[in-house]
């Protein structure tokens, strides 16, 4: 069973947010940074 586009939009964004707070302790973390604009893209790729 696969995911609904709204579910999937859900966990990306609950991803995103942990990356941010991850980066609030690690601001300098070049891995989370990229993390971070990989899944804004699929975000913003499918609204």
């Amino acid at each position: 069973m696969g995911m609904t586009n709204k579910q999937f939009q859900g966990f990306i964004r609950l991803t995103i947010d942990k990356i941010k707070r991850a980066l609030k302790e690690s601001p300098d973390n070049q891995e989370l940074k990229e993390l971070l604009e990989i899944y804004q893209s699929m975000l913003e790729d499918g609204d």
